[in-house]
């Protein structure tokens, strides 16, 4: 029988990891005063201009909560404009303004250079394939039928 052994066990590696970088690059933009669910909500708002909550929390990989919790405080700081979709009356859609936008612009070139200081600490193709079986992973995971929506409250 094989016991579970954490050193060698990849989703142990990969929470542990995962939290570890989403905290220390929360470092970055904490000091815009955007916390961790407000700068995911950001950064897919920013992409794609305009989603509703349900399409933001599968974006983000967040639950319910936490993106409403997120929208309330950026609604409060003038980050983000919602408009009701004309047909369906129960969904809305979540725009940065204009304000969000600045701020999105004036914290990108930040987390891109601590991107980059993390990308230094490592060879470009050691790098390259980091992010391929990070991928990799999340494509399995898929294909296994989870969804980020899946989540639960952390």
């Amino acid at each position: 029988m094989n016991k579970l052994e954490l050193n060698n066990f990849l989703p142990y590696h990969l929470s542990v990891t995962s939290e570890m970088v989403s905290r220390a690059l929360s470092k970055v933009y904490a000091g815009f005063g955007v916390t961790i669910p407000e700068w995911r909500v950001m950064v897919h708002l920013n992409h794609h201009g305009s989603l509703t909550p349900s399409e933001l929390g599968i974006a983000t990989s967040m639950d319910k909560a936490r993106v409403s919790r997120a929208l309330i405080l950026m609604d409060k700081k003038a980050l983000i404009t919602r408009e009701v979709d004309q047909r369906d009356k129960r969904v809305s859609h979540i725009c940065l303004t204009e304000t969000g936008k600045e701020l999105f612009i004036r914290i990108e070139p930040e987390v891109l250079a601590w991107n980059a200081r993390l990308a230094d600490e490592m060879p470009s193709s050691q790098h390259d394939n980091l992010l391929q079986a990070l991928k990799t992973v999340e494509t399995w995971c898929k294909a296994q039928g989870y969804t980020p929506s899946e989540n639960e409250e952390d």
